[in-house]
């Protein structure tokens, strides 16, 4: 009896020490490794909230340039990252950074700190192009302009030294410099395509200085409205234009001016500049012009009361 009491107690005690090992608090290793953990997140997170986005972004912008061929953007002020700033390993020196393009065409380059771009890159209005390309329209007018004057002035003091200075006219055009020869009398006898002794005077002054300059020249005949029919001649058109290559076949032949500066047309009657019901206004309308042309068009600087016929 003695002994089953005894084993039986000796069970009881083995049972009870077996539940003094049960630690009941073994949740406080995971839930502090979890805290840990969170903080550890909400550090990162606080971190990435303070990230300069405006650097970011141009970070973003200057990697989409250099995989595209573009030019490469700035990454912000001398001496700052395109994130946090300081002097890190892609701070701007203020020169030039070639690097090798993607698409093997020409070399990009880290731009300047100087030319840095902005978050959205400056636009020009339709206005405001419109006004640019005007204004460089009217700077190059103003040019040629200058330049055809100086032409005028040697033109006139050669025509006035040799004392045929009043036989000439000029007007500004579009086109050019318009010089008028007045043909009667003068370049040609009535009804006549051969140059008299006088035109070819007044030529000789017009093409020592027409050889030099470089100008396209287009040589152009008129008559009056009074009509022609002669067997070389069968109507004005035929007369003009061949007054108008007698003048140039005679700066090609004796002054040697290149053919490839040079054309003639023939107009008729069809551009008056006097009344044709008048004496001085048919002897105005029976003309050669010669046009030194412009390389652009001198619209631009012409008010209405110039040029034009």
């Amino acid at each position: 009896m003695a002994s089953g009491h005894k084993g039986g107690h000796a069970r009881h005690e083995e049972h009870e020490e077996h539940e003094e090992h049960v630690n009941h608090e073994a949740w406080v290793i995971p839930y502090a490794d979890m805290l840990t953990l969170l903080m550890a997140l909400f550090l990162v997170l606080f971190a990435l909230g303070q990230t300069d986005k405006h650097k970011a972004q141009l970070a973003a912008a200057s990697f989409r340039a250099a995989v595209t061929n573009q030019n490469v953007v700035s990454f912000g002020a001398e001496g700052e990252t395109p994130i946090v700033g300081g002097n890190g390993v892609l701070a701007n020196t203020g020169a030039a950074i070639p690097t090798t393009s993607l698409a093997g065409n020409a070399p990009v380059s880290i731009a300047p700190a100087s030319t840095a771009v902005a978050d959205s890159p400056t636009t020009t209005s339709p206005a405001d192009r419109a006004l640019a390309d005007e204004n460089a329209a009217r700077d190059a007018a103003q040019s040629s302009a200058d330049a055809l004057s100086i032409v005028e002035h040697y033109l006139q003091a050669t025509a006035d030294a040799n004392g045929i200075g009043d036989q000439l006219g000029f007007s500004l055009e579009a086109r050019g410099l318009v010089l008028t020869i007045v043909t009667d009398q003068v370049l040609f006898q009535l009804g006549r395509a051969d140059l008299q002794p006088g035109g070819v005077a007044i030529l000789d002054a017009v093409a020592s200085a027409l050889t030099t300059i470089t100008n396209r020249i287009s040589i152009e005949g008129h008559t009056d409205s009074r009509p022609i029919s002669t067997t070389r001649f069968p109507s004005n058109w035929e007369l003009s234009t061949a007054r108008a290559t007698s003048v140039l076949r005679y700066l090609i032949d004796d002054h040697g001016l290149s053919p490839s500066r040079l054309s003639a047309a023939g107009y008729a009657d069809t551009r008056p500049i006097g009344d044709n019901n008048t004496v001085e206004g048919s002897a105005r309308n029976r003309r050669v012009e010669i046009v030194i042309l412009s390389d652009v068009s001198l619209a631009p600087i012409l008010t209405s009361d110039h040029g034009g016929h």
